[in-house]
């Protein structure tokens, strides 16, 4: 199996263009995560994809269109990794994940206050404000956890 899925008719959307890049780590902390922001050639709209991962796992690669993004964000506070499975539909499970990890990343979304797993809409934050001043790029492999220490419990008696 390939670490990418294909889409089912093979066929991407017509011209787009990318704008942003960034690398990011996964929810889970075990992968780097590169996503890819564009721009359609024809309606001049914002697209988000993962582009890359370092993890062994599957994910799909296909662009997710701001607009669905934002529906799904606008005023969210209990927003998971399943939130963002309807973006991609029928598609493997960790494309959520990975999707959430990018646009906290990106400042859209950021933890809740509360509950570090369920994370909230940044008031007033849009794609397209945040593609106006995007963040620096973090290309050098320098991806840093924007949650502090990993939650993951060490095994007893290691």
């Amino acid at each position: 199996m390939s670490e990418i899925e294909a889409t089912e008719t093979g066929q991407q959307l017509a011209s787009i263009d990318n704008i942003y890049s960034g690398k990011c780590l996964s929810v889970s902390g075990r992968s780097t995560l590169t996503y890819t922001v564009g721009r359609s050639q024809g309606d001049n709209a914002l697209y988000l994809r993962i582009a890359n991962s370092t993890g062994n796992g599957v994910w799909c690669k296909d662009w997710a269109s701001a607009q669905a993004i934002e529906v799904i964000v606008a005023g969210a506070q209990d927003l998971t990794a399943k939130s963002f499975h309807c973006l991609h539909p029928g598609k493997s499970i960790n494309t959520g994940g990975f999707v959430l990890a990018a646009l906290r990343d990106l400042g859209l979304i950021q933890p809740g206050e509360v509950n570090t797993r369920l994370h909230e809409h940044v008031p007033g934050a849009t794609l397209e404000g945040i593609m106006r001043n995007p963040p620096k790029a973090k290309d050098d492999g320098s991806a840093t956890r924007s949650t502090g220490k990993s939650r993951r419990k060490a095994k007893e008696g290691a």
